[in-house]
């Protein structure tokens, strides 16, 4: 949960969320991937989606700020294979922080030495991403800056991209999907946001139900606003009970909503 007067990058989450929801392309997601690390003072980001739901190929979208020249060297090599990034972020369901790998394996260790010579780290956090219809993807950011720079500024990073990589992830899902099925189902966090509010609930009592921050509350809102084309709170949750995807019930307080994890 977010600390009291911890407001370090709030401006730059609440721009990059506003912005997502113009974000309509690959390339125009590329475009906000750039001002994305200009506006945390990152060095790169990178959007991997390993599988989605309505494409047949493996790795359908991969798109990332990292020179071409270490996409095409990363490439040759196979350093998928040896990369301890890609093997500790398959098995976790938590953000994989590059300090913490074990960089002694076969070929782990030139993986890392080769990715500082083209400037990609050498700090970096990569976020797990597993969606509700089974797709899989990884989104990493990535730091030059001294260590305890970065030991500074790591939880910040950790608190705002656990919730930016989803959304960014829900706009690749858009890209990749018709408009028919733009109906798609809600997250389990932004049903309870939907529900609570259905019952009268303040973004700050819903935080607190959640034991989350009011500002991504607000994320959860907007993303579950742009999922089911709404232009407002009211329209919103009309919306989800006419599609069902809240019990009707909850409005008269007769459904309890249990706390499920981010």
């Amino acid at each position: 949960m977010r600390q009291q007067g911890d407001g370090m990058f709030d401006d730059a989450f609440e721009s990059s969320v506003s912005e997502l929801r113009e974000v309509r392309s690959e390339a125009a997601l590329f475009e906000f991937l750039k001002r994305l690390i200009a506006r945390y003072g990152l060095q790169h980001a990178v959007y991997h989606a390993i599988t989605l739901p309505t494409v047949q190929q493996a790795n359908p979208v991969t798109i990332l700020t990292y020179p071409a020249q270490w996409v095409e060297r990363y490439v040759g090599q196979n350093y998928f294979s040896v990369d301890p990034v890609i093997s500790a972020s398959a098995t976790s369901l938590l953000p994989v922080d590059w300090a913490e790998l074990d960089r002694r394996g076969p070929g782990a260790k030139q993986v890392f030495d080769e990715a500082a010579e083209f400037g990609i780290g050498p700090h970096g956090l990569s976020f797990p991403i597993r969606g509700v219809s089974g797709e899989r993807a990884l989104f990493t950011i990535t730091s030059g800056v001294a260590d305890a720079e970065w030991a500074r500024l790591k939880h910040a990073y950790l608190r705002d991209f656990h919730v930016l990589s989803h959304l960014i992830h829900d706009r690749v899902l858009g890209f990749e999907r018709s408009e028919n099925t733009i109906l798609r189902s809600l997250s389990a966090r932004e049903r309870q946001c939907l529900c609570w509010a259905a019952m009268g609930k303040t973004n700050k009592e819903i935080a607190r139900e959640l034991d989350i921050s009011e500002r991504v509350v607000r994320a959860y809102f907007e993303s579950a606003r742009f999922k089911l084309n709404c232009t407002n709170r009211a329209h919103l949750i009309s919306r989800a009970f006419n599609l069902r995807l809240i019990d009707p019930e909850i409005a008269s307080g007769r459904t309890t909503i249990y706390a499920e994890a981010v």
